[in-house]
C-alpha cells in the first residue's frame, strides 16, 4: 500500500516549496496575474484538505459508494488533454476563498498533516475494500477511486505549479 507522504509527489512537493522559500513576502502575494503564488499553492491544500474531510464523511456508509464508471476513466483521461488546450474552469468557491495572510512555512506544515491524515484514508480504504471504488466526487470527473484521486492530486498540483512558475517569470 503506497502512502503519499512516502511519493514522489511529497518529495517534488517538499521541494518546490523549499525552492519559492527565497522569494521575497512581496512576490509570494503579487496578484499581478490573478492570484498570487500563496494563493495557488493554498488553494491546492485546500483541495486536499476538503478532499479528506469529504472522504472521511463518505467511508462512514460504504454502502453508498459506488463503482467508478466507464465514463469517469474517460474524464480523467482526456483532462489533461483539455487543460492544455486552454480550458479553464472556475475553482469552487469554498477552494478561491483565502485567508488575508498565507504563511508560507505554516502552510507547508498543514499541507503535511492533510497529507499524514490522507494516508490514513488510505489505510481505512484498503482495510473496507474500497479503494477501487468512487469515494470521492470530483465536480468535472465524477466518482472516482484511490487511483484516479492520487492522479488528479498530482495533475492539480502540477497545473497550479505552471501558473506559479508564469507568475515568477514576471517577477
Amino acid at each position: 500500500m503506497k502512502k503519499i507522504l512516502d511519493s514522489k509527489f511529497e518529495i517534488d512537493r517538499l521541494s518546490y516549496f523549499k525552492s519559492i522559500s527565497n522569494l521575497s513576502l512581496d512576490d509570494l502575494n503579487n496578484k499581478s496575474c490573478g492570484w498570487s503564488i500563496l494563493q495557488h499553492l493554498y488553494h491546492c491544500f485546500l483541495v486536499e484538505s476538503l478532499a479528506n474531510q469529504y472522504i472521511a464523511k463518505k467511508i462512514l456508509y460504504p454502502e453508498t459508494i459506488k463503482n467508478v464508471s466507464l465514463l469517469t476513466y474517460f474524464k480523467s483521461f482526456l483532462t489533461p488533454f483539455v487543460w492544455k488546450l486552454g480550458y479553464k474552469a472556475k475553482a469552487p468557491k469554498i477552494t478561491a476563498t483565502f485567508p488575508n495572510e498565507i504563511d508560507l512555512d505554516k502552510l507547508n506544515l498543514n499541507w503535511i498533516e492533510t497529507r499524514k491524515c490522507f494516508d490514513e484514508l488510505i489505510t481505512k480504504l484498503y482495510y473496507l475494500n474500497l479503494e477501487k471504488k468512487g469515494f470521492f466526487r470530483h465536480p468535472i470527473i465524477g466518482r472516482i477511486n484511490l487511483k484516479l484521486t492520487l492522479s488528479f492530486y498530482d495533475f492539480h498540483y502540477n497545473h497550479h505549479k505552471l501558473l506559479i512558475e508564469k507568475i515568477i517569470s514576471k517577477i
